[in-house]
């Protein structure tokens, strides 16, 4: 089964985040805990982590705005 990427809540008021640069391609392979993407909020930029391994295909766009929960990808 897939596990979804979704956009965590970073601090306390962040309600909406930047996808600012995706590290891996569609297709690529990933390890639990390998920085995938960059998050911005109007505060801070934060580096996510994959929570499993496998192969990637990010559906989110760089430079577009994501509420937090927002699905913007899987790793299957």
């Amino acid at each position: 089964m897939a596990e979804e990427i979704r956009v965590p809540k970073l601090g306390m008021s962040a309600t909406e985040v930047v996808l600012a640069e995706w590290m891996f391609g569609e297709g690529e392979v990933v390890n639990k805990g390998d920085v995938i993407y960059t998050a911005e909020t109007d505060k801070t930029t934060v580096e996510i982590e994959a929570q499993a391994s496998g192969v990637i295909h990010p559906t989110g766009e760089e430079g577009a705005t994501y509420k937090v929960g927002d699905l913007i990808g899987t790793i299957a």
